[in-house]
């Protein structure tokens, strides 16, 4: 809450202003119905046609002015809430961007999709109205009181014995609009999470024929968000019409109880029940505004506290200031990790080094753990155990400060909406045409730049989807082996690729990559058979280490590996290639 009301802070005079112009409309309204009452009590009473020419002169200056004070706050608060919403989209987005990988995978994307849209719609709504609501409505209210009493105690008692009644069925319907809410919320997140996950994985649902159960997912999403948005509008929506009806019945039984007044002399200018009347439809429309602000609350609420969830969150972690790795060799000892909603183990005890310069590949299967330990080792989560970079700790480390070291190719590398050349020079920003062409070439791109005149300028489509997935996997790794760094990570880059175009890469890297850290993760025996050490996982554990053909003799879960892929016959003919 308070980084929002800070962002307030330097639209404070134009608030100020509003304040003012509002104030002056609220107060020429509240002199009209005493000019009315002076037209109907000295003018037409005592017939005298200057008093009514006088006054209503009066009446049309204080419409102006009225007018005027609204015209000009509105278009102050106008330029007012679009700079603070656009401030509050760039602090938020701003913040997204220091989250850690826990915080984030928390949120999820279709989380942050709704609080950066939805939500911040919510919070431009609240600051197009806060003026008027603070500065506007008390006035009103106050205002008319105090000259509704002053006209008559009597009729303005028996109004005011309406208002809390008024206020308790306020009260009565939105105790429960919070929760409603929030419930609501979070399933429009839920929603965006399914579209999501259907979109990136369409062809995988229908290939295994699982419309009908992605469908009922979005159904059950759909129908429980529209259940609570639709009981939340519905109970709010209760609020103005019954507060107006017992308004509009204080109303009449006011008017009732003047005339009966008016009729036995305790009431002696006409003037006064038209005053008084009048007020008592300012205070309504007050009330009403009030009403449906306090409806409005628990929406408002949500959206702040969803706001302030990514606000208040810690970031990454900063580590210490004089820390720094005197190299780039790896050790790891008694590792293991649980991801924040998991309850499962996926990784336990593991403990392995690599020194500089040496090229180690991390074999398993699928749900064995090495896509998480890369994660750890890119600094994305803290997990148990220790991870040394250079002799200095991750935990004293900032994760800007790890990743300096590394240069990486992740299992789902992105492609993004640009050309060839700008997706890869996101590795290297300052790299020229010619060092980003010598990259796709050692990546085995250079044939797809001779098939298309345009070269470097190809224009790729969002994700890819233009090029095939062995093409995107060789882009990721020519941003990836453009930038300078220690340590180099390809996790899972040449499962798309076949064993020929794969050897070619893997000799050109070998001599692009010369003396650099090399961790390869992926689930071919062919891929880390080149490895100087090869580290087997299963199940979260490491179940061996060593070499390909030490591995062989010595490792079971690697010989099984070795032998579905490769073959029995050629295990048992000698585990070397």
């Amino acid at each position: 809450m308070q980084t929002l009301l800070k962002l307030l802070k330097p639209y404070r005079r134009g608030l100020i202003a509003v304040a003012i112009t509002d104030a002056i409309g609220m107060l020429t309204a509240l002199l009209m119905p005493y000019v009315m009452s002076r037209i109907v009590d000295t003018g037409i009473a005592g017939g005298d046609f200057n008093v009514i020419l006088s006054s209503a002169a009066l009446m049309l200056v204080l419409a102006l002015l009225s007018i005027s004070g609204g015209l000009i706050a509105n278009k102050i608060n106008t330029v007012i809430t679009t700079g603070y919403t656009r401030d509050v989209c760039r602090a938020t987005f701003e913040r997204v961007n220091t989250l850690s990988y826990e915080e984030y995978s928390k949120i999820g994307p279709s989380g942050l999709l709704t609080r950066t849209t939805d939500d911040i719609f919510n919070i431009e709504g609240a600051a197009s109205s806060l003026v008027y609501t603070i500065v506007t409505v008390p006035v009103m209210l106050f205002g008319s009181v105090v000259l509704a009493f002053m006209a008559d105690a009597v009729l303005a008692l028996i109004f005011m014995l309406a208002i809390p009644p008024v206020m308790i069925i306020i009260y009565f319907f939105m105790k429960p609009l919070y929760s409603m809410w929030d419930k609501s919320d979070k399933y429009v997140d839920e929603q965006n999470k399914i579209v999501r996950e259907r979109l990136g994985a369409l062809r995988v649902v229908r290939a295994f024929n699982n419309e009908y159960r992605e469908h009922s997912r979005a159904k059950y999403a759909t129908e429980e968000m529209a259940k609570y948005m639709i009981r939340a509008n519905v109970r709010g929506g209760y609020i103005e019409p019954v507060a107006m009806l017992l308004l509009n019945l204080a109303t009449v039984i006011m008017i009732g109880v003047g005339g009966i007044r008016a009729d036995s002399g305790l009431l002696n200018d006409a003037g006064d029940v038209i005053a008084i009347i009048q007020y008592v439809a300012l205070i309504s429309g007050a009330l009403l505004n009030l009403s449906w602000t306090i409806a409005w609350l628990p929406r408002l609420k949500v959206s702040i506290r969803r706001i302030n969830e990514i606000h208040n969150s810690k970031g990454e972690r900063r580590g210490l200031p004089n820390v720094r790795p005197t190299g780039y060799s790896i050790n790891v000892e008694g590792l293991s990790f649980t991801y924040p909603d998991g309850g499962e183990r996926v990784l336990t005890d593991v403990s392995f080094s690599v020194s500089e310069g040496e090229r180690v590949a991390i074999i398993g299967g699928t749900g064995s753990g090495k896509s998480t330990l890369v994660r750890l080792l890119l600094g994305f989560f803290d997990a148990e155990g220790d991870i040394t970079l250079g002799g200095a700790k991750y935990r004293e480390l900032s994760p800007s400060v790890i990743r300096e070291h590394y240069s990486a190719a992740l299992q789902r590398g992105m492609i993004f909406e640009g050309t060839v050349k700008d997706n890869v020079r996101m590795g290297a920003p300052e790299a020229s045409d010619e060092e980003i062409t010598r990259a796709l070439r050692d990546c085995a791109m250079d044939g797809f730049l001779n098939d298309h005149s345009e070269g470097l300028d190809y224009l790729l489509v969002g994700s890819g989807t233009n090029v095939s997935g062995g093409q995107r996997q060789r882009l990721n790794m020519a941003r990836t082996v453009i930038r300078e760094a220690d340590i180099y990570v390809f996790d899972d880059s040449f499962s798309a690729l076949d064993f020929l175009t794969e050897s070619t890469i893997k000799q050109n890297l070998k001599e692009r990559l010369a003396g650099k850290t090399q961790l390869i993760v992926t689930q071919r025996v062919s891929t880390a058979m080149s490895a100087e050490k090869i580290i087997v996982l299963d199940k979260g554990r490491i179940v061996g280490e060593g070499s390909h053909r030490e591995l062989a003799k010595s490792c079971g879960i690697y010989r099984e590996i070795c032998i579905s892929q490769l073959g029995r016959e050629y295990m048992e003919g000698g585990a070397d290639i």
